[in-house]
């Protein structure tokens, strides 16, 4: 396993380098932490990381934040090097996304208990993320047969059909839908958290791919009785994965529906500001509250507004769709009032793939 060391010391760097490589680990270092967090965001980056609290560029507590906000489900475990002994500093820092710390001068025998935690942890992390991903994989094969099946049935192709076996049958099969839409969001998250996200980035127009999904999107509109208003304006081409940001944009609209009262109103934004093209949906719905935004982009996150029409909800779209615009070196966030609707706004690098 490879641990990452980011330190303006070139004597501690040594020190802890020289320890880790007799315990067999690889060793990967930065001198200061813009460095660090370039390292961390990569594709693949080390999943334990030894950071000093007090860098240029950028500090130790600063990059676990950041760390925290953008890796989303990745663990990288991250221990602070420091002098400090404030009960607040630490708990300070603890809130803001480290995982453990190390006291300076550091001793060799705390350095390898306080690593091999972090790599019992990430082990554990990897092996539920394979768990994750292998129970979904088997269980979407026979939820698209029962799905299959059950619409052959309705369709009246092995014969009519009593009324009470259409009910059941049209349970069975909204229900085996509803499934693997799960089973789906599962497989996505496996992929994303093991780090396995591969994007085809290809220069395109953010624009038509947002008409294209807003059309898409007016059926189950109408079915509210709601509008979808529209303000796009023609940018530079933007590189995106055409498939992952549809999964962003229906997520986003079909939230916004899902949460709004009928009759309301949906309005979908798209302009420019500076380098960033800037997409943004808002609904006229009951508003997210304080404690709702803390987690609305987590993993199963279950909130306290409800859909408005009966639809079903994962609980995964918008962790997924965070982390696919964190993938495209985007952000995604969220405005909110209680009683005053919601806007979600998403951003992409106007520019050329890399």
């Amino acid at each position: 396993m490879k641990v990452f060391i980011a330190d303006d010391s070139p004597t501690t760097r040594f020190a802890l380098r020289k320890n880790l490589r007799e315990w067999g680990y690889e060793v990967e270092e930065a001198p200061d932490g813009l460095g660090a967090f370039e390292t961390l965001t990569q594709d693949a980056p080390p999943r334990i990381a030894v950071l000093d609290w007090m860098m240029p560029g950028m500090d130790g507590v600063e990059i676990c934040k950041k760390l925290q906000e953008r890796r989303g489900g990745l663990l990288i475990y991250t221990i602070l090097l420091t002098s400090k002994t404030e009960k607040e500093d630490l708990v300070y820092a603890l809130d803001n996304g480290a995982h453990d710390f190390l006291s300076k001068p550091v001793h060799p025998g705390e350095l390898r208990s306080r690593i091999a935690v972090g790599r019992r942890l990430v082990e554990m992390d990897q092996i539920k993320t394979r768990f994750l991903g292998i129970a979904a994989h088997d269980l979407r094969n026979p939820l698209i047969s029962i799905r299959g099946f059950s619409g052959i049935l309705l369709k009246g192709e092995t014969g009519p059909l009593a009324p009470q076996q259409r009910e059941f049958l049209s349970i069975i099969a909204q229900t085996s839908q509803e499934m693997l839409t799960l089973v789906n969001d599962l497989l996505d998250i496996s992929v994303i958290e093991s780090g396995r996200l591969e994007l085809n980035l290809q220069p395109g127009s953010l624009k038509d791919l947002v008409e294209r999904r807003i059309s898409m999107a007016r059926h189950a509109a109408e079915l509210k009785r709601m509008v979808i208003s529209r303000s796009l304006e023609d940018l530079p081409p933007v590189p995106y994965d055409q498939a992952r940001m549809i999964q962003v944009l229906d997520n986003l609209i079909s939230n916004a529906i899902k949460f709004s009262p009928a009759g309301s109103q949906i309005g979908v934004v798209l302009r420019a500001d500076r380098d960033m093209a800037v997409c943004s949906v808002s609904d006229q719905g009951p508003g997210i509250s304080e404690e709702d935004r803390t987690r609305i982009f987590g993993d199963f996150a279950r909130l306290s507004n409800k859909p408005t029409g009966g639809e079903t909800s994962t609980g995964l779209g918008l962790a997924i769709a965070r982390k696919i615009v964190l993938a495209h070196a985007g952000t995604l966030g969220v405005e909110s009032r209680p009683g005053q609707g919601s806007t979600f706004t998403f951003a992409l690098p106007i520019g050329v793939a890399k």
